[in-house]
């Protein structure tokens, strides 16, 4: 999604550079026109497109932000600035046009026709003044939306409107482009007011509207296509005249030399930012990684001091139940351990201080209980079932001798990897962190739109996660999307005492962090873009007058 919206982004650029070069371009015609021959008509009519131009240089620099589905910055002031000369250039060329008499097709009088009556007309009373009707423009009832807002397609069309007039009643049929260019670039306009849908509750408008969207795409194409319309029928009036050819093939040439290089610094410029927030949060994932390692060290010293205690060696020689009760029943609390397991020389549980009601059982077949019958002292990640969402342990297990150093049994302690541990580390950080028992969110710092629940016994769907972390026990990291966020994110796998893999750690950020810086650097560059290309076009015309003179 990030890649797709980058590219929406350096496409929006391109596209508003290639059309805001097509007006400059008709805009440098009729200049040249005016300079032979210097009217009101003409200023404005140069004029209009000059101010065109410079709209779509502005509406250029107003991309949409990546990470925005629904536009953050609808009513930016470039967005406003761009939309008030676009109405300025729509303008000026209306009345440029209304200025210039249509060339009217000569028509030719048939002498069978029999002269009109003057006195009828005379007796026919006084004479009603002429409609003029512009361009066949009819008022239509506006809907309830600013004016601001609609006035950009009115003017388009009505331009366009002009010019088809000409070709098609008058004399210049080589205006015929030119209608057409208008008449696409009001489509344009109109679909360019399809964001004041984006906030509609219908879930389907809303979609079809988003930045990146569906409307947007089109909007887009629809401009480009406008854009080429006017540069192909501009082209063939610039090469004319050598001086102008010569002026436009350089502004062309350093257009496309800045617009390879912004587009090139841009991509650098995320890809890099991306590098350093996934290289920074795979640091803080082993910083994590630490974390839990210091609560396994607590884990297993606690256990180690409990049994070399010769009162449980004793109660577990007696397997006295009640006596281990009594020697644990604070434990849990003053150690804030979660779990505490006794068991004999078999791996029956003599005591679990949690629940000291249930015990009896054999867990001869936990992998750390035989390392502890065997003598061996070891640490490892369990998990254990829960009612919403399964519970991940760092257990520790020491064996119990007795005065012979003989093994009479094997003592396990364990802490939950719960919501108090993520959100310490969510408070030291600042980073979003999560554990997976498995594949299933076991604990989270998300929580839900009430502010209090947490999304736990949600499943993990991206594959590549479960292929890489779950099944390879190796590390993942990169960007995806969580609970319908986009994060770029690292993923740890955490394996028991075996090495086999039970569950993940994650630690992500939201991108709507990074988004934001990297938004505002490629805007800033492309302005910076923009103004350098601006400057740029003064030498270049003086360097085609200077040559021009010299021939």
């Amino acid at each position: 999604m990030l890649n797709s919206q980058f590219l929406g982004q350096n496409l929006h650029f391109s596209i508003g550079l290639v059309v805001s070069l097509s007006f400059f371009a008709v805009a440098w015609l009729y200049f040249d026109a005016w300079t032979n021959k210097e009217t009101v008509k003409g200023f404005f009519k140069w004029c209009g497109f000059f101010l065109l131009s410079v709209s779509f240089l502005i509406y250029a620099i107003d991309v949409p932000w990546i990470g925005s589905s629904v536009a953050d910055q609808d009513t930016t002031v470039f967005r406003l600035l761009s939309e008030c000369l676009r109405i300025a250039g729509y303008i000026f060329v209306f009345l440029a046009e209304i200025m210039d008499p249509l060339q009217q097709v000569p028509t030719h009088e048939s002498s069978d026709e029999e002269p009109k009556d003057k006195s009828t007309e005379e007796d026919a009373g006084p004479k009603k003044p002429k409609s003029i009707k512009v361009a066949g423009i009819v008022t239509l009832p506006m809907p309830v939306l600013s004016v601001v807002k609609v006035l950009p397609t009115v003017g388009a069309a009505t331009v366009g409107l002009m010019y088809l007039r000409r070709a098609t009643k008058g004399l210049e049929r080589h205006l015929r482009p030119l209608a057409v260019a208008f008449g696409v670039l009001a489509l344009f306009e109109l679909l360019s007011q399809a964001y004041l849908l984006r906030a509609s509750s219908n879930v389907v408008v809303s979609q079809l509207t988003a930045t990146y969207g569906p409307i947007w795409l089109l909007e887009n194409i629809v401009l480009l296509v406008a854009g080429l319309l006017l540069g192909r029928w501009v082209w063939r009036y610039l090469t004319k005249r050598f001086m102008s050819q010569l002026f436009m093939i350089f502004v062309s040439s350093i257009i496309a030399v800045f617009l390879a290089t912004t587009l090139t610094f841009t991509f650098l410029l995320l890809r890099s930012i991306e590098k350093t927030t996934l290289g920074s949060l795979t640091t803080t994932a082993n910083v994590l990684n630490y974390a839990l390692d210091s609560k396994r060290s607590e884990t297993a010293s606690s256990a180690e001091a409990l049994s070399y205690n010769p009162e449980y060696a004793s109660a577990v020689v007696k397997k006295d139940h009640k006596r281990l009760v009594e020697l644990s029943s604070n434990y849990l609390a003053t150690k804030k351990q979660s779990s505490l397991i006794i068991t004999n020389d078999t791996g029956q549980v003599l005591l679990r201080a949690e629940d000291a009601d249930r015990w009896g059982d054999s867990l001869s077949s936990d992998p750390l209980i035989r390392r502890g019958l065997l003598g061996r002292s070891d640490s490892s990640f369990s998990s254990i079932s829960g009612v919403l969402a399964p519970t991940m342990f760092i257990k520790s297990t020491a064996p119990i001798r007795d005065s012979n150093k003989l093994i009479v049994g094997t003592i396990t302690t364990g802490v939950a990897i719960d919501d108090s541990f993520v959100d310490g580390i969510k408070r030291s950080t600042g980073l979003d962190a999560s554990i997976y028992s498995g594949n299933v969110r076991s604990a989270t710092t998300t929580v839900a739109a009430d502010g209090k629940s947490r999304w736990v016994g949600v499943k993990e769907q991206n594959k590549g996660v479960n292929e890489t972390v779950l099944k390879k026990g190796q590390t993942y990291s990169g960007t995806l999307a969580i609970l319908n966020r986009p994060y770029l994110a690292v993923y740890r796998p955490l394996k028991d005492v075996d090495n086999v893999t039970l569950g993940m750690i994650l630690v992500g950020q939201p991108q709507t962090a990074l988004l934001q810086t990297v938004n505002e650097s490629i805007q800033r560059t492309f302005i910076l873009a923009v103004l350098l290309l601006v400057i740029s076009v003064i030498p270049a015309y003086f360097v085609s007058r200077h040559i021009t003179k010299q021939l």
